[in-house]
């Protein structure tokens, strides 16, 4: 079966991930050999198959409007904004807010543009938020910056600087709240503590229920926002 091998020297033991295309990653400790790594894989294989089943059902019959590498409409529920996408010439005069982009370049460059949008507009709407979340319960941050992250919703420094997904536009304004939440309360706690999970539930009751949520958004990403560019 094939997969990409990832050697990571801190790693102590053999992980493997299923990629949204359903590509196979294997991060695997450094010196560990590579047969070792092949029997892990192949001994996976059930798993492995049963995960791709479930990535290629929640992918089918999306619509290629919102979902496809040049769409026409881009839903926002976290800020409950619906864009449309115009390439070339027209929009005006329409109720709805539009994104207007060239109609005669390559995928790759549309896909460029979209995604730095969706950092900007990340920025633009949820910025304000997290304002209003330190401000009324006391939070105090230094930076705050919008990335199109893999893996991770947020993240805090040492220094206080906070880090956002931008894919967060696509939860629920619910969801969203609370990964807001989540970073803002690491100021206080930087660990996830007793004391950090209990202040997190003082600010959001139900962040449980948010949690099982986001898991799940993933795979409900539209492809414009994963594909990476070189």
């Amino acid at each position: 079966m094939p997969y990409r091998l990832l050697r990571h020297p801190r790693a102590r033991r053999v992980k493997l991930r299923i990629e949204r295309d359903g590509a196979v990653v294997v991060t695997a400790p450094k010196r560990l050999r590579q047969s070792e790594i092949d029997r892990f894989v192949a001994a996976q294989a059930g798993w492995i198959a049963a995960v791709r089943k479930r990535l290629a059902r929640s992918r089918s019959g999306r619509d290629p409007a919102a979902f496809g590498l040049r769409p026409t409409r881009i839903e926002l529920p976290a800020v409950e904004e619906q864009w449309r996408v115009v390439y070339g010439e027209g929009g005006e005069g329409d109720p709805e807010p539009f994104l207007r982009l060239p109609d005669d370049e390559a995928v790759e460059a549309t896909t460029g543009r979209l995604q730095q949008w969706l950092k900007r507009h990340a920025r633009r709407t949820l910025a304000p938020r997290v304002d209003e979340l330190a401000l009324a319960n006391g939070f105090e941050y230094g930076r705050l910056s919008f990335r199109n992250q893999k893996s991770r919703w947020g993240s805090c420094s040492s220094n206080g600087n906070l880090s956002l997904n931008a894919r967060l536009l696509f939860c629920s304004p619910e969801a969203c709240r609370y990964v807001l939440i989540h970073e803002l309360v690491h100021l206080e706690h930087p660990n996830h503590s007793p004391r950090f999970w209990n202040r997190v539930a003082e600010l959001c009751p139900d962040y449980r229920q948010h949690m099982r949520e986001l898991k799940t958004v993933w795979n409900r990403l539209p492809d414009w926002v994963t594909v990476s560019l070189s």
